[in-house]
């Protein structure tokens, strides 16, 4: 070979070499290594940016890192997500048939019927007579009223309130109102629809509170015909010789408790109330009950003259819970057992 062509040759061969390791500087490796990552099947890869070949520059001190997602491979595409199995209907049971409440003569003959009414009443008929109503499930049974809104106890400590006027006040988180909440809230826990309004229809006047108190009442059955009976809730008021209110008490499972007292109200007074002997054969029915779950809490019922309103429902009744002399922590433990009993009563969860 001529040495000439010998020499350019090898000139040749130098610089290819120069070539194929300047190819390599400019990141023509690096894109092979991404190549391979993304045959290999990663789902991202970090790919570090560099500066541009053949520039003498120093390298940053953070490198920008880009994330790419690695495209879904063509034959074999994204399977969907397995779908979530539905869940199984509940298994439908038929509630076992509430036993039904019996009462006997015995029961009748312990209740005393006091008041200023002198209507003959024979207890043990109407103690034993059907309920009046049904209550309706799912929709507003019972309404919680209160006629003299403001009645008030007596203050203890941590239970002190602003008073309106003697015995009285207009906040009703220390008035009967809060006492018909807690009564509200029972039964509702119980299942049965309840209302409670808390109208003060004794505030600013006392006089004339019943007629306001009538036409609340009838607004509200105007509205929800299925209501069948209405509670007006009151707080008695009872003072000694001396004239100090008298606390009316009865010891129940060891607690101290408000006694309470249902008063049924009649025609005997001139207002037309032809069905007040189906309030008071309710009434005798949860003095009975009473009577068994809390000895001593009732006093005797106390029958009237005047209606009280109680014509609206054929389970209206006015419940006294406790007296002047009381505490609200007492009235509030008797209106848990009053709601028990009330439950009972209506048909509501044992």
């Amino acid at each position: 070979m001529d040495k000439r062509l010998e020499h350019r040759l090898c000139i040749a061969l130098v610089l290819f070499a120069a070539a194929l390791r300047l190819a390599s500087a400019s990141g023509l490796d690096a894109q092979a290594e991404q190549a391979v990552a993304r045959s290999a099947g990663q789902s991202a890869i970090g790919r570090l940016l560099l500066p541009a070949a053949g520039q003498e520059q120093a390298l940053p001190e953070v490198f920008p890192v880009e994330l790419l997602s690695a495209p879904e491979s063509p034959d074999r595409p994204a399977e969907p997500p397995a779908p979530e199995p539905e869940p199984e209907p509940p298994v439908q049971t038929d509630p076992e048939p509430r036993p039904e409440i019996t009462f006997s003569a015995q029961e009748a003959d312990a209740i005393t019927i006091a008041g200023a009414c002198t209507y003959p009443v024979d207890k043990a008929d109407l103690l034993c007579a059907p309920l009046p109503f049904r209550i309706t499930p799912g929709q507003p049974s019972v309404l919680i009223v209160h006629t003299h809104s403001c009645e008030a106890y007596t203050p203890e400590p941590g239970w002190e309130y602003e008073p309106s006027d003697a015995m009285r006040t207009t906040d009703p988180a220390h008035s009967v109102i809060r006492v018909g909440d807690a009564l509200a809230e029972a039964l509702a826990r119980a299942g049965i629809g309840v209302i409670h309004d808390t109208t003060l229809n004794d505030h600013p006047s006392y006089d004339g509170s019943y007629e306001r108190m009538r036409a609340v009442i009838e607004r509200y059955l105007a509205d929800y015909p299925t209501i069948c009976m209405v509670l007006d809730i009151h707080r008695d008021a009872a003072v000694d010789e001396r004239g100090f209110p008298v606390a009316l008490q009865a010891e129940v499972g060891g607690e101290t408790c408000a006694q309470v007292m249902l008063v049924v109200g009649t025609d005997q007074g001139g207002l037309p109330h032809p069905d007040w002997r189906g309030n008071l054969s309710v009434a005798l029915k949860l003095q009975a009950l009473l009577g068994r779950s809390a000895p001593g809490l009732c006093r005797d019922i106390d029958l009237r003259t005047e209606r009280f309103n109680q014509h609206e429902t054929p389970g209206s009744l006015l419940c006294e819970i406790g007296s002047t002399g009381n505490t609200l922590r007492e009235a509030l433990a008797s209106a848990g057992l009053l709601a028990a009993a009330l439950v009972q009563l209506l048909g509501g969860p044992p």
